[in-house]
């Protein structure tokens, strides 16, 4: 039986294969642009798409419009200097039974006090109605010492629960891979992600009841009264569950994990059929296991939560492998597609594939999974068409939407809203890019370090013109082309990390490249040249 499995799923791999489809038969299109740092998005029954901005915003588009309209404000807490540097709104989706009751859920960060909120609203007429919040939950916020990961991904399974990611809250800018200072407690993930007792680094599951409570469900980690612990956790030891999807045939979650900038690293996505813990700030991937303080690698099969910063239990489950990862990037889910027979739905190919893009490499990929979702393969999904950081994905009808973040880190304002169909009718072209790549321009393409650049996250905190994160490359020239020391001083900085040369916000160690590789795109930075209409 064993065998006839394997040679069944044999086949079936080269048959699909075989049959992969032409990118150029899948069509994309730009349904709406301008959102300012967009974060999450659902689509209503009517096909409406609502999406939220960290700055407060609620925007809707409607089918049959390239117009964005205002659908309500929240008052949000937002970044100033290093201090929440990821909050504001955060998180959205909408009642399994919205047609009749109008309930949306919205994650977002409170400005006066250092939690953010989960609340139902009642959304009616293109409008959100902040007089009929209903609390549900609040998470403690550190925000203070450039603390970022604060996830907030929501999504309802076919079983009508409800799912919430939340962070580590913690500054990945300290010495060590793994966020283990004690002494700072911002610096401590041992104080969140791995603290039975806290909400922070987790995927929460709980049931919502019609008037605005809540019970937790049977199934989570922890049996309600279990001393030192939360009943609401589903998953634990979590980094940055930024984005999360359910299978809606199978209530199986998926998330995309960020993953540390130094070694060791790796993006992973994980997979949770029953309430798990996954092992951050202990472990990452598969294999590799981090050291306390003191040089001592953790045990995976022993690992204990010492921290004085933990209110929880100390002996800690086994940690699960994840079910994918990769080189160090920015994952982004997108959800499990299943083969459907409305027009221009993917073809049947994908049937039981998760999607996945990378937020910083603006590439997507699928898993191709089994009967039992057990992981068979990975493959690049190629379309042709440029994107500018797909940060959510959802499918409707055999149809994926894709929303961009667009080019930048903060107060980004060319996020767009995409639809991507498939007829063999299609014959979709990839255009030549008449601006290039706008992140390398006045710069000589033909360096070697230029190519190092963009296959690595450089590109997300800088661009040549415009400064972003860190200082535009321009800049960079300007302070330190004439220095005869400049690669050396600048590979120390970029090496080892730095803070306080262009402001509060650190770059953290670049460890990732050889130090030759690091060179070269140091070398590559100090080519740049100040294009006309680009200014200090």
């Amino acid at each position: 039986m064993k065998q006839l499995t394997l040679l069944t799923l044999f086949f079936s791999v080269c048959l699909h294969a075989a049959e992969k489809p032409n990118p150029a038969h899948f069509k994309v299109e730009v349904l709406t642009e301008g959102f300012v740092d967009p974060q999450e998005m659902v689509m209503l029954p009517d096909g409406r798409i609502l999406i939220c901005e960290r700055t407060g915003k609620l925007r809707v588009w409607t089918p049959g419009s390239n117009q964005l309209t205002e659908g309500g404000f929240l008052k949000v807490a937002m970044k100033t200097g290093n201090t929440a540097r990821e909050c504001g709104f955060i998180g959205l989706t909408a009642d399994p039974d919205f047609a009749k009751n109008h309930w949306i859920y919205c994650y977002y960060s409170l400005p006066e006090v250092s939690s953010h909120r989960l609340s139902r609203f009642t959304f009616k007429n293109d409008q959100l109605d902040p007089t009929s919040e209903k609390i549900l939950l609040e998470v403690p916020s550190d925000r203070e010492d450039s603390t970022c990961h604060e996830a907030g991904s929501l999504a309802f399974g076919p079983d009508g629960l409800l799912y919430l990611s939340t962070g580590d809250n913690t500054n990945p800018f300290s010495k060590p891979a793994t966020p283990i200072e004690e002494e700072q407690k911002e610096r401590d993930a041992q104080r969140s992600s791995s603290n039975s007792n806290d909400l922070r680094g987790k995927v929460l599951r709980i049931k919502v009841k019609p008037d605005g409570t809540y019970t937790t469900p049977e199934g989570n980690l922890f049996k309600p009264g279990t001393p030192n612990t939360r009943p609401e956790i589903y998953t634990m030891g979590l980094r940055n569950p930024y984005r999360i999807t359910i299978n809606q045939k199978t209530s199986t979650l998926y998330w995309s994990e960020v993953a540390p900038d130094k070694k060791p690293t790796g993006e992973e996505i994980n997979q949770a059929k029953t309430a798990g813990y996954y092992g951050w700030p202990y472990v990452i991937t598969d294999t590799k296991v981090f050291n306390d303080l003191a040089g001592t690698p953790f045990d995976p099969q022993n690992l204990k939560n010492n921290s004085k910063n933990n209110t929880g239990i100390r002996d800690l489950p086994v940690p699960r492998n994840p079910f994918h990862f990769y080189e160090r990037s920015c994952s982004i889910i997108g959800g499990v597609y299943h083969k459907s027979d409305a027009e221009n739905a993917f073809p049947e190919y994908y049937d039981n594939c998760l999607f996945f893009a990378d937020w910083n490499r603006s590439w997507f990929k699928v898993i191709r999974m089994d009967d039992q979702e057990n992981n068979v393969g990975v493959e690049d999904f190629t379309l042709n068409a440029r994107f500018r950081k797909p940060i959510d994905i959802l499918f409707n009808n055999g149809v994926m939407y894709v929303l961009e973040y667009g080019n930048g880190w903060y107060d980004v304002k060319d996020g767009r809203l995409l639809k991507v169909s498939y007829n063999t009718s299609f014959n979709q072209i990839l255009e030549p890019d008449p601006k290039d790549d706008p992140r390398i321009a006045g710069m000589n393409k033909k360096m070697n370090g230029i190519k190092l650049m963009q296959a690595t996250t450089c590109l997300s905190c800088h661009a040549s013109q415009s400064k972003l994160v860190g200082p535009s490359f321009a800049d960079i020239t300007d302070k330190y082309g004439k220095d005869p020391l400049a690669v050396d001083k600048l590979f120390a900085k970029v090496r080892g990390g730095s803070v306080g040369t262009w402001g509060e916000q650190a770059m953290p160690a670049h460890i990732l490249n050889t130090d030759d590789e690091v060179k070269e795109m140091v070398k590559a930075v100090l080519s740049t040249k100040r294009e006309k209409g680009h200014t200090k």
